[in-house]
């Protein structure tokens, strides 16, 4: 028998079922996430001062004894 009188049914069955996958994926796609289209950079947030690791500052400036004289 000629290829031509048999025409090839799983090959074009194979083929309508993945375009019809592609398809289905591609509406998926375009309907789970239509923010994320675009690139866009991440928001930078500075971070809040952590002032309980901060040791506190003197009121008046230390009395420390003098070393440069002889004693």
């Amino acid at each position: 028998m000629f290829p031509s009188a048999h025409p090839d049914l799983m090959g074009q069955l194979a083929k309508e079922r993945a375009a019809s996958l592609r398809a289905e994926a591609a509406s998926y796609r375009n309907r789970r996430l239509p923010v994320l289209h675009r690139w866009r950079p991440a928001r930078f947030v500075e971070p809040a001062a952590d002032l309980s690791r901060v040791t506190p500052v003197p009121a008046e400036p230390l009395q420390t004894p003098r070393t440069d004289r002889a004693a």
